[in-house]
């Protein structure tokens, strides 16, 4: 089921007992406006930086979602507008578990989020190339989660980017917190350069929750050296999260390269199709 309203551009998944089983859509749409409502009602709380929200447990659950989803991460640099689209997803699956499905995805984006009651089936989860609008041949085999968040940012996604990935994709319990923390890893891939170009936000838009921030514009002049520190950079950032037990996993692409947290021997594995093409390495 494929739901357009506002900025929220959601494809639903839904089944009970194997069977492919949608849910109401005219009630889902009230639900859905309701959400984006609350968060409009909040965004001048919302723009704020995370450790200036104090108290924000009496708000609504996408709002309260959201603020949470950003201080597991870091509450110093990011505002809660930094998981919205992966927030907005878990308050909608929640919502739908409601109604008994066995099997709940609701993708807002690229930012997924997932309920899953068949622990030994796999998910497998194509990556998207977000500035060529084509898939990656990375896929990731997921098993053994009821509830977890899956999202994806970059540089030419949705949002801002103080980074340099191309494709940043994180694996958590949660699409908020796989939503905040995707953004912060891909603002850390990063590093010190003429190369890049980079505009200060609100030049771009006057609206945005990151008004003096340099955001990145194009990186079609950074070499292979810059661009491995910058994934290096990331890829320590993504390992300090995952031993925190903040996320489950994490890859970076950037320049033909790929870095990665996961090493196969869990719940979550990365299948590159024509695997003998030397664009990936795992650290």
């Amino acid at each position: 089921m494929y739901i357009e309203i506002g900025p929220a551009s959601l494809v639903v998944k839904t089944e009970k007992g194997g069977t492919n089983c949608e849910p109401d859509r005219a009630r889902l749409e009230v639900y859905i406006k309701n959400i984006l409502e609350s968060i409009r009602e909040y965004l001048p709380v919302l723009r704020l930086k995370a450790y200036k929200i104090k108290r924000f447990h009496n708000m609504p659950d996408v709002v309260k979602y959201m603020i949470e989803g950003v201080k597991a991460i870091d509450e110093e640099t990011l505002t809660p507008m930094a998981s919205v689209a992966g927030a907005v997803s878990d308050e909608i699956k929640n919502f739908l578990k409601q109604d008994g499905f066995d099997f709940i995805s609701v993708n807002n984006g690229g930012d997924i989020s997932l309920f899953n009651e068949n622990l030994e089936r796999t998910i497998r989860v194509s990556i998207g190339h977000i500035n060529k609008n084509t898939h990656t041949p990375y896929i990731l085999n997921i098993k053994g989660f009821k509830e977890y968040g899956i999202a994806t940012s970059g540089l030419g996604g949705r949002s801002f980017t103080l980074g340099l990935a191309e494709i940043g994709t994180v694996i958590a319990k949660s699409g908020a917190i796989a939503d905040a923390a995707v953004t912060y890893i891909c603002n850390k891939t990063n590093v010190d350069t003429e190369h890049v170009l980079r505009k200060k936000a609100y030049l771009i838009d006057p609206t945005t929750d990151i008004p003096e921030e340099y955001v990145t514009l194009n990186i079609d002049k950074l070499n292979q050296e810059e661009a491995s520190i910058a994934l290096q950079n990331g890829l320590n950032i993504a390992y300090n999260l995952k031993e925190k037990k903040v996320i489950f996993d994490a890859l970076i692409y950037l320049k033909g390269n790929m870095v990665t947290t996961i090493n196969g021997v869990k719940n979550i594995k990365l299948e590159v199709l024509y695997g003998d093409q030397k664009d990936c390495y795992n650290n």
